[in-house]
């Protein structure tokens, strides 16, 4: 019922020069302030509010809404309250805008001023009864109680929004507690933002992340004055410093954001033109904020050149972004979607400044939802580039292991190329040079006619080449098993196995279930060779064994080899990898198979390795 007489009286407001008389009861909803109140546009700021209460002197009128922008006149508002009950009421006028130089609450009743409450940024802190960051009155009625009320709102050129609301005890806490639900969203997101990027910085060292960080925390600079914090906790008792708060913030915003897009976006190569626009904007934003301390009206000229340039500078990153897209930059996408809720949500913040909008949510927070979009799209787009740059740096990464690969692969090959050519030579050169040398020996010893020293002598020089012969052809043979060519990789494996034996204390245990020739190509068929070769001499020469188990399987697809000795082992922590282990990794390697290698101090050492069939 209560809501249908406001309506009422709204339609009538303008009806009304004196005002009308709003009873208050049962007051259990909030009221507009706009609805019940008629206004006077004091241009000259010359009137007193004797002045005002002079019979028919001044005609107040009703306006469409309370928020009036940017100012240099003063603003008389008129309303009357009734308290129709038995009981005292306690009702809070409280206003949504922080930024408000002085109000002036005046209670009148039969013409004589009762009661002067001033509130306002410019005033301390401290001094006020309800100790919030908003302006806020109390205003008591006793019962039975017909009081009229006068506000003056005193501005010198800054912007002034009376949007406010009356409300009962329980609607101020509900009040309250919606605001800073929402203010907790906005600072939760914003301080995530800046503690993630500056633990980035920390860990790349990237002086992107740096920017960025210090590009959100002017910015919470700024939307902190507009919420009434820095007044109420840094600077309490300082109006100029509260108020030159936010031309630092809105500066070094600037600045940030400016200095973010050109090394962000790469400007500097990409888009030249729009690199020396952000260059000329930054030494402009300079010189407006060391006005803004200087000169008297610096103050009111930086915000109103701000709010220009805040259009200005947000088209311009709009083309430059568009710019960059067309050179070819792959992580616009975020920083477009940044831009365009900076000019929709900046778009609305001036002209809720400039008192074309009503102070709704939208609009009055309209500067909190850009600030936070611009901030989450950018943190997005930051991690998206560095993501890209993660993906380019993998690849290169893959590529790069794949040309190693190749080139061990090709450098394999060329070694084991040269080892059979100079094997061929030493056998069919070296080799038959001293066959023949031996056999002509042999010969000239079967003559009757020789000396007993002479056959001494011939009998020395035949064992030397006969030695030297044998070691000849070990060599030859340890370049390149013939037998790998003529008899196949399992012939040789069981030749290696075989010699192995004959050769040392080893007792070897072998198992081989089937035939590996054919499973791998013939030109990488040397590598496993060399695998069981080296494996061999390093138990040979460094493990103490006396047993070594060796098993060559393979399934239907991968070739298992498993190689276990009883020797001393070895502590895989402090091991220094030789070159046999790594020549054997790398063979492994080549082979597109897996090694794992297994050992215990005191105990054995153990290698398995899985060579897949259908990759070769």
């Amino acid at each position: 019922m209560l809501r249908i007489i406001l309506y009422f009286q709204f339609l009538i407001m303008p009806l009304c020069i004196k005002g009308q008389v709003m009873k208050v009861d049962n007051f259990t909803e909030k009221v507009a302030l706009q609805k019940i109140v008629l206004v006077y546009k004091d241009v000259n700021q010359v009137l007193t509010i004797n002045q005002i209460l002079q019979p028919n002197s001044i005609a107040f009128k009703k306006i469409q809404y309370l928020n009036i922008g940017i100012t240099y006149a003063d603003y008389w508002l008129k309303f009357e309250l009734k308290n129709v009950t038995n009981n005292e009421i306690k009702l809070f006028l409280a206003f949504e805008s922080v930024v408000n130089d002085s109000i002036f609450l005046y209670k009148i009743a039969n013409q004589k001023i009762i009661k002067t409450t001033l509130l306002g940024e410019n005033l301390p802190f401290l001094g006020r009864k309800t100790k919030h960051r908003n302006p806020i009155f109390e205003i008591i009625l006793q019962p039975n109680e017909k009081a009229q009320y006068y506000l003056k709102a005193v501005s010198d050129g800054q912007p002034m929004n009376l949007t406010a609301e009356l409300l009962n005890n329980q609607e101020f806490h509900y009040w309250d507690v919606r605001k800073m639900f929402f203010l907790g969203i906005v600072y939760g997101i914003m301080a995530l933002i800046l503690i993630l990027n500056f633990s980035f910085y920390l860990i790349t060292n990237e002086k992107i992340y740096i920017i960025f960080s210090l590009q959100v925390a002017f910015s919470l600079l700024c939307i902190s004055y507009f919420d009434g914090f820095i007044y109420q906790y840094i600077f309490p008792n300082n109006g100029y410093w509260s108020s030159q708060t936010i031309a630092i913030g809105i500066g070094s915003t600037f600045l940030c954001s400016n200095r973010f897009t050109t090394d962000f976006f790469n400007l500097k190569k990409l888009v030249p033109w729009a690199y020396q626009t952000f260059r000329y904007f930054t030494y402009l934003i300079f010189a407006l904020l060391l006005f803004s301390f200087l000169h008297p009206l610096g103050f009111n000229i930086f915000i109103a050149s701000m709010t220009a340039l805040t259009s200005l500078v947000a088209l311009l990153l709009f083309v430059s972004i568009l710019a960059v897209k067309h050179r070819g930059f792959a992580s616009y996408f975020f920083g477009l979607l940044a831009t365009v809720c900076l000019i929709i949500f900046g778009t609305f913040f001036q002209l809720f400044l400039i008192g074309l909008v009503p102070g709704i949510f939208l609009t009055h927070y309209a500067m909190h939802l850009a600030i936070v979009s611009q901030s989450v799209f950018l943190a997005l787009a930051v991690n998206d580039k560095f993501r890209i740059i993660r993906e380019e740096n993998i690849y290169f990464q893959v590529k790069l292991v794949e040309a190693l690969n190749q080139y061990s692969q090709n450098l394999i090959s060329n070694i084991e190329s040269e080892r059979q050519r100079l094997a061929g030579e030493i056998h069919d050169g070296l080799g038959q040079n001293l066959l023949v040398i031996r056999n002509r020996i042999l010969l000239t010893l079967k003559k009757k006619n020789s000396s007993e020293k002479l056959e001494e002598t011939l009998r020395m020089l035949l064992d030397i080449t006969s030695d030297t012969l044998d070691d000849t052809r070990a060599m030859s043979h340890n370049l390149r098993p013939p037998i790998l060519n003529t008899m196949g990789l399992t012939s040789a494996i069981k030749s290696l196995v075989e010699k192995n034996r004959s050769t040392s204390q080893l007792q070897i245990d072998f198992e081989m279930n089937d035939s590996v020739d054919g499973l791998i190509p013939k030109d990488l068929e040397i590598n496993l060779y060399r695998i069981l070769q080296e494996s061999f001499n390093n138990t040979l020469k460094h493990s103490q064994a006396t047993i070594i188990e060796l098993r060559l399987n393979h399934t239907q697809d991968t070739i298992h080899l498993e190689f276990k000795d009883n020797g001393v082992g070895y502590d895989p922590k402090l091991q220094l990898q030789g070159q046999g282990i790594l020549g054997m990794k790398e063979r492994v390697s080549l082979l597109k198979g897996v090694i794992t290698i297994e050992s215990i101090i005191g105990k054995s050492t153990k290698i398995n390795i899985q060579i897949p069939i259908q990759k070769l």
